[in-house]
């Protein structure tokens, strides 16, 4: 027999205020909402029963999280994607949800410059796209990946990411990630002193991008191609 567990209506309008508020933009007034759900006074708890599933508690505690990256309070972010609470609350989660947490936990920490554990946290969230196969958001997560690998000046650590990045583009057949991703490896071979390996990959990207018109494809290359320059 399966029981059914009725969240506490209080509870449900609380999380649907905070919601409502984050889409609105209005992140410090959404936040406050989400402090009274998950920290209650006491005049919260006079509201009534506090009956809630982990599944709503993890959500909760997830979505406070999301308010506080848009506000740019990355660490504190990152506290509550580490709080023990909200780390019990994950076997409660379906796939995609479990996607979204690794997912916006892993940026969280690409914020904070946190490489290594940012690396663990993308590998869980690809775990779960390839789970879903979601060819979207594996593209998601390599795309930001390279970027703040790139962003880190993690140069040692792109190279690879970027190889392994390019073994799987060619695998699913993602031409666009390929082209990423080749980027982000000229942009690290040029941090690294491979001058030629640079220019056999860019120059053939700039010229295809300067034959289309593709504004940002072309300052990207070029901008590799300045590096290698100075």
């Amino acid at each position: 027999m399966t029981t059914t567990i009725l969240i506490s209506p209080h509870l449900i309008r609380r999380f649907n205020e905070a919601a409502s508020l984050a889409r609105a933009g209005d992140f410090e007034a959404s936040l406050a909402v989400w402090e009274h759900l998950l920290n209650p006074t006491d005049e919260d708890k006079s509201e009534g029963p506090r009956v809630l599933t982990g599944e709503f508690l993890g959500q909760a505690y997830m979505r406070k999280a999301w308010v506080l990256m848009d506000l740019g309070r990355h660490q504190a972010a990152r506290e509550v994607f580490e709080d023990p609470v909200m780390r019990a609350c994950l076997p409660q989660f379906d796939m995609p949800v479990l996607y979204d947490y690794f997912f916006s936990y892993a940026n969280t920490l690409g914020n904070l410059g946190a490489i290594e554990p940012m690396d663990d946290a993308f590998t869980r969230a690809m775990n779960a796209a390839s789970k879903l196969g979601d060819a979207r958001r594996m593209y998601q997560c390599w795309h930001n990946l390279l970027a703040w690998a790139e962003g880190a000046a993690e140069w040692e650590y792109l190279d690879v990411q970027t190889e392994i990045c390019l073994q799987y583009a060619a695998n699913v057949g993602d031409a666009v990630l390929t082209g990423v991703a080749e980027l982000s490896r000229a942009m690290a071979l040029a941090q690294l002193g491979g001058k030629d390996e640079v220019r056999a990959i860019v120059l053939p990207i700039l010229a295809r991008a300067r034959a289309g018109g593709l504004e940002n494809l072309i300052e990207r290359a070029e901008q590799i191609l300045r590096v290698v320059e100075n």
